[in-house]
């Protein structure tokens, strides 16, 4: 009969046993008990050495491979990183670079737009000089007695001068209304409009100026400021291209006015021109050469070095100061150029320069001048400056006056009733040098007038008619 053990009673416990090792050698012999837990260190410190020893044999023989691979890492990592440095220490100077750039550029820019402002000062300067030159010397053919071959201010024509071609109306002044020009208005500014008020204050006190249409507005340069190149919000460079846009229209519109300006020297020195080529006299003869003024009392030198008209503005200017040299050197000339008549009234010639038929003898002889009729004692006036070289009998022209007007020009006066200047003496255009009448070989009252160009006798009837022209065009 088998017992079944109650429940509250314990069971049994197993014993266990330890693990016995004997070693054995002959008749010696050991015997070592080990414990489960002992076994199971013992084992897993063995399979661990059993995973240890092929890595510790792969690192003991791949140590160095290693160790250098980690040096090699650690060096281009420290490569990279100073590259990294250095392409950013370049970025930055790069930047600052290209910030000192602009900034040149810049400072280039505004000295490149001072100097044309500056050239447009200079350019409004030149032409004021030219127009007030010419302004200065502007006005009807000189009258009052000059000194021979020297530079007369113009006056108006006295009420004896019936022996000129009859005086025309009164006509304005090319230059009457022009005011001396002035380089005004040529301010580089980068500011806003409101901060100038004093700008604004010159403009208002400007305007009624520029209304009344005077040569400073006519060339002065339009160079304010457009409101964008005043705007300080835009890009200094922005700013800056509005400024040089701003001077290109001023250079062009300088450029216009001054071709405009010029144009009553172009016109002065034609009318000019067009009587002395009637005359048949070359206008080159009465030009001032090599810088000397008419009255040859200015002297100049220096080496030669060509101007250079390398744009509009200076080939205008150019054209202009040529015409205005051509004019000034021919109005010197012409008080000294027999351009007038000498007998008040209508010209009445009653014989002709060239060959003809001598009253005296009934054969061909050249007559030297011509014959104009008029009443027997009736004033004879010079017909240009000068000094008067003969006064008295001369043969076959009676009583005869010679004036020397310089630059190869001379004129005689024959047949006089009577003389009224001097040998020596120095005499106006228009002035009376004697009486008409009807001495030496004469048929009847008359006067002998006579031109003579380099010694040489040459047709008067070419000079009357030049003064017929010279009166007509003005």
């Amino acid at each position: 009969m088998r017992m079944t053990p109650k429940a509250n009673e314990p069971r049994p416990r197993r014993e266990r046993r330890p693990f016995v090792i004997e070693f054995s050698l002959g008749a010696h012999s050991r015997r070592v008990e080990l414990s489960a837990p002992i076994l199971v260190v013992a084992g897993a410190a063995a399979v661990a050495a059993g995973l240890l020893a092929p890595c510790a044999a792969a690192y003991l023989a791949f140590r160095d491979d290693m160790l250098a691979e980690l040096v090699d890492r650690q060096t281009q990592m420290r490569y990279a990183y100073e590259d990294r440095l250095a392409a950013m220490r370049l970025r930055l100077d790069q930047a600052t670079s290209r910030q000192f750039l602009a900034q040149g550029d810049v400072e280039s820019k505004v000295q490149t737009l001072v100097a044309r402002q500056a050239k447009l000062e200079t350019r409004a300067a030149l032409v004021a000089r030219l127009v007030d030159g010419v302004a200065s010397k502007e006005g009807r053919v000189p009258v009052a007695a000059p000194r021979r071959a020297s530079v007369v201010a113009p006056v108006g024509l006295p009420s004896g001068t019936s022996a000129y071609a009859p005086a025309p109306e009164e006509r304005p002044e090319p230059f009457a209304g022009f005011d001396k020009p002035q380089p005004e208005g040529l301010e580089l500014r980068l500011r806003r409009e409101e901060d100038a008020p004093a700008k604004s204050t010159a403009n208002s006190s400007a305007e009624p100026t520029a209304e009344r249409g005077g040569a400073s507005a006519a060339l002065a340069p339009q160079t304010e400021s457009p409101r964008l190149a005043a705007d300080a919000g835009l890009p200094m460079q922005s700013r800056l291209a509005h400024l040089e846009a701003a001077l290109n229209r001023a250079e062009r519109e300088q450029t216009q006015r001054l071709g405009r300006l010029v144009e009553p020297i172009r016109a002065a020195t034609a009318k000019l021109r067009r009587a002395f080529d009637v005359a048949g006299l070359p206008v080159e003869r009465f030009l001032p050469k090599g810088g000397a003024k008419a009255d040859g009392q200015s002297f100049a030198g220096g080496p030669f070095v060509p101007a250079e008209r390398s744009d509009l503005f200076e080939r205008e200017l150019g054209a202009a100061e040529t015409a205005a040299t051509t004019l000034e050197g021919l109005r010197s000339a012409l008080p000294s150029v027999p351009l007038r008549k000498p007998l008040a009234g209508a010209v009445e010639t009653t014989s002709g320069f060239g060959y003809r038929t001598d009253p005296f003898f009934g054969r061909a002889a050249l007559h030297t001048g011509v014959d104009l009729r008029d009443d027997y004692g009736s004033p004879v006036r010079a017909t240009a400056g000068g000094v008067v070289v003969s006064a008295g009998p001369s043969g076959g022209y009676g009583q005869m006056v010679e004036i020397d007007h310089g630059s190869g020009l001379a004129t005689r006066y024959a047949h006089l009733s009577a003389i009224a200047v001097a040998v020596g003496q120095e005499v106006a255009p228009g002035e009376t040098v004697g009486r008409l009448g009807s001495t030496g070989r004469s048929t009847g009252p008359h006067l002998h007038y006579e031109v003579r160009v380099d010694g040489e006798p040459v047709d008067p009837s070419r000079f009357l008619r030049a003064a017929s022209t010279l009166a007509e065009s003005r």
